[in-house]
């Protein structure tokens, strides 16, 4: 198999999701894993474009890097465990988690809860099988426009957050 390599993405190559995809048995990550390397590439591109649009804690390290990541926080480098210059692996796990729930999204036509909910969707039925209402917030913006709650809950500790006036 060749190692297609990935522009503008945490991910780099089709190699690397595949092995960090492993054995995951979702249906999502499973078809994603089987997908063309360009259309890998799409997804994995666009989850670093939603995570790189967060506000996030600190500076970039280099001013003149085209990713959010690797970044300075409180003067210490975000890295790796060894705080060695590199795009640390939550962020890595959090780009992947990310382009299998756009994939999840984008093959369920637009009729997943999330896309229910930014549309403005409080409730819906189908009479005799199914009937559901949404609790407000529940919806990607909740997320910070991140549309998986795992890449959210790894990115969390690198999000900026506003602080209270007293």
């Amino acid at each position: 198999m060749v190692d297609t390599p990935f522009n503008d993405s945490y991910i780099e190559t089709d190699a690397i999701l595949a092995a960090m995809i492993g054995a995951n048995p979702s249906a999502s990550a499973v078809a994603l894993k089987a997908l063309a390397a360009a259309s890998q590439a799409w997804y994995c591109q666009e989850a670093t474009r939603h995570i790189d649009q967060l506000r996030l804690r600190g500076d970039k390290y280099d001013s003149t890097q085209d990713r959010a990541f690797p970044r300075v926080i409180d003067g210490i480098i975000v890295g790796d465990s060894d705080q060695n210059v590199v795009v640390p692996d939550d962020v890595l796990r959090a780009c992947m988690e990310e382009a299998i729930a756009l994939y999840a999204e984008q093959s369920a036509g637009g009729t997943s809860r999330a896309s229910l909910q930014e549309a403005g969707v409080a409730s819906y039925q189908i009479p005799g099988i199914i009937s559901e209402t949404f609790r407000p917030g529940a919806g990607s913006a909740s997320q910070m426009g991140l549309k998986s709650s795992s890449s959210y809950r790894l990115l969390s500790k690198y999000i900026a957050r506003s602080v209270p006036i007293r």
